[in-house]
């Protein structure tokens, strides 16, 4: 029988479901009671960021052999306590089909999220558009293939004209784009001083001109301290990670050059609640320096409002 609503036009409900909505109605006022008095709504949970490493940070140990990419993951996971990886180009020992699914296989078993790939080349830069795309185009296929939802890659400096340099950049862009749609990997452009993409303007000007969904930036955590980190932040809306440079490390393994309490204050603020991703390049042995910056870090993470 058809139930005619009430004259306020809310429906009449069933008697079950009446009852079942006394019963949760019941402990949720019971629950309610219970709390200090204050009910916390998803808008005011804080937002934390989340730590992953670069295995630039371990790259001496890498490069010689006394740490495999593997061993590296293991390291991640059990030591240092991450939320994730972030695999640079240069420390793959190879990249057929079978290694790959057992490097994701290891990363789900760890628990770690796959948070990007780096990838090889200085894009752009005037230089042959057609190799690079296609070089770009296999990384995107390696990010496929180990559950990564980003492929970082750097341009390079101008050679010859800045004008046809730029041109061909976008157009390379482009291209690249159109792979990573149908990839369903998400490309993170990193800004760096002296390359064909340098400054805040410099990053939109290529979002604009490039107009795809697919193309997103990673800053430094560096641009995002100081007195440039105004501009910066207003890129944290198209921001998917950021490299978290860490190079010369206190006691405490706090950086001496950037205020990172700023910075997480400032992506706080914007609400960000992507990855950094530790990239550690100082002198220190890694092993000792590492773990100390990860402790640091995460304690910061934790204060910050």
């Amino acid at each position: 029988m058809r139930r005619l609503p009430y004259a306020d036009g809310s429906p009449q409900l069933s008697t079950q479901r009446r009852c079942l909505r006394d019963s949760v109605g019941g402990h949720m006022r019971a629950d309610h009671e219970r709390s200090a008095g204050r009910v916390f709504l998803p808008t005011e949970a804080p937002m934390r960021v989340k730590l992953c490493c670069s295995s630039r940070s371990y790259a001496r140990s890498l490069e010689a052999g006394a740490l495999t990419q593997l061993e590296w993951i293991d390291l991640c996971a059990h030591q240092l306590l991450l939320d994730g990886v972030d695999f640079d180009w240069t420390h793959f020992p190879r990249t057929d089909e079978d290694y790959l699914a057992q490097i994701k296989k290891l990363c789900a078993d760890r628990c770690l999220t796959v948070a990007a790939v780096t990838a090889a080349q200085f894009f752009g830069a005037g230089l042959d558009t057609d190799e690079q795309v296609s070089e770009l185009k296999r990384w995107i296929d390696v990010a496929l293939a180990l559950g990564s939802p980003l492929l970082c890659f750097p341009c390079g400096a101008p050679l010859g004209s800045p004008g046809i340099a730029w041109r061909e950049l976008i157009l390379g862009l482009k291209y690249a784009c159109v792979h990573a749609k149908r990839q369903n990997v998400t490309l993170a452009l990193q800004p760096a001083e002296g390359s064909l993409v340098a400054s805040v303007a410099d990053v939109r000007r290529a979002f604009k001109e490039c107009d795809s969904a697919w193309l997103r930036v990673e800053p430094a955590a560096g641009d995002l301290s100081g007195e440039q980190a105004g501009p910066w932040a207003t890129l944290l809306a198209d921001t998917v990670i950021i490299a978290a440079g860490l190079d010369r490390l206190d006691t405490f393994g706090a950086d001496e050059n950037i205020d990172y309490r700023s910075v997480l204050a400032s992506l706080v603020q914007s609400r960000y609640r992507g990855f950094l991703s530790l990239q550690y390049a100082g002198e220190e042995l890694e092993a000792d320096a590492v773990p100390r910056a990860v402790t640091w870090l995460r304690d910061m993470v934790a204060k910050a409002p």
